[in-house]
């Protein structure tokens, strides 16, 4: 009998995971596993099960947020176990999910593990830290960590739009070092994403088109310090109508980037990921795979590609090695 480790977070979204925990598990062993099941209890606890469970398992099946994904995936890397993921994103914003297209329907989703394929993708790693789709500094990258889990259970999305304009009036420049292949830039930046997710926020990738979730490079979009109001709505309509600007914004792909400045904060996966001088971001790609039972064609450069790379066996590493 095939074995699925089953990790939920209680407390993601509206906690709605609970009313469907027999109706979950009975699934799971209609469709002939068995299911070993574990609610985390605290901050980090996916991480730790997963990095510390002895017993073989066949399929890894996550239920909650980004947040429990990303650590999920750091418990999996640890332990070596590259089995592949089914999510059941059931938390407030779910950029993973929405990516894979993944049914926000807790049951759809379900069946979708069950009968989905699993889908390559590459991940990152921040110093010591991994991450699934997001690192980054700067304004309102705080806020999904920074709004309260009341306020997102009562009006969802909604929270965060309004805790953004709330830090409307405190934007902050930060002077920053980017060192890229053989690339230098230095100056002063209102926010920065090193990323590699069709989603980000809720919010279209601005280069959604030629996004890919396991070439090995990010999509790092760095964003200036607007020097008036007239360049601050140019940035907000840039970003509300997915177009780069370009005396504004870089973007830039690439397999890895070291980033410096005076301390300042970092968020990982929409979690708080530390205060740093200095951190160096590798991709590894192909290191995980997502189960999706209705990702769609993409064209990519004349070619045709799924999002995520298909069936891959391939377990990456570091692109930077």
């Amino acid at each position: 009998m095939k074995k699925i480790l089953f990790v939920f977070n209680p407390m993601a979204g509206r906690g709605r995971i609970k009313s469907r925990l027999f109706d979950i598990v009975d699934t799971f062993v209609r469709c002939g596993y068995k299911v070993l099941v574990f609610p985390t209890q605290k901050k980090g606890d996916a991480a730790s099960i997963i990095a510390n469970e002895q017993e073989h398992y066949d399929l890894l099946v996550c239920a909650g947020g980004d947040g429990t994904l990303n650590e999920a995936v750091s418990g999996m890397m640890q332990s070596g176990n590259r089995v592949p993921i089914g999510l059941i994103p059931v938390g407030s914003m779910n950029d993973v999910g929405h990516s894979f297209k993944i049914s926000r329907n807790i049951m759809n989703a379900v069946r979708d593990v069950i009968t989905g394929r699993p889908y390559s993708m590459d991940i990152g790693k921040m110093n010591d830290q991994y991450f699934i789709y997001v690192a980054a500094f700067g304004a309102f990258t705080d806020i999904s960590y920074t709004t309260s889990q009341k306020n997102k259970n009562v009006i969802g999305n909604l929270a965060y739009y309004l805790e953004g304009i709330k830090k409307l009036s405190d934007l902050k420049p930060k002077l920053v070092k980017i060192e890229y292949e053989d690339k230098v830039i230095e100056e002063e930046f209102l926010i920065g994403l090193v990323t590699n997710s069709l989603y980000i926020g809720g919010f279209k990738n601005l280069n959604y088109d030629k996004t890919s979730l396991c070439d090995g490079l990010f999509e790092l979009l760095l964003v200036k310090m607007p020097k008036n109001i007239l360049e601050l709505e140019m940035i907000i309509s840039s970003l509300i109508n997915y177009k780069i600007n370009e005396n504004l914004m870089y973007y830039i792909q690439t397999p890895s980037v070291i980033i410096s400045s005076e301390k300042m904060d970092w968020t990982i996966d929409g979690e708080f990921g530390g205060v740093h001088e200095r951190v160096e971001i590798t991709n590894y790609r192909k290191a995980i795979r997502i189960i999706s039972n209705s990702l769609h064609e993409r064209q990519d450069n004349g070619k045709q590609e799924r999002v995520g790379c298909c069936g891959s066996n391939e377990i990456g590493d570091s692109t930077k090695s």
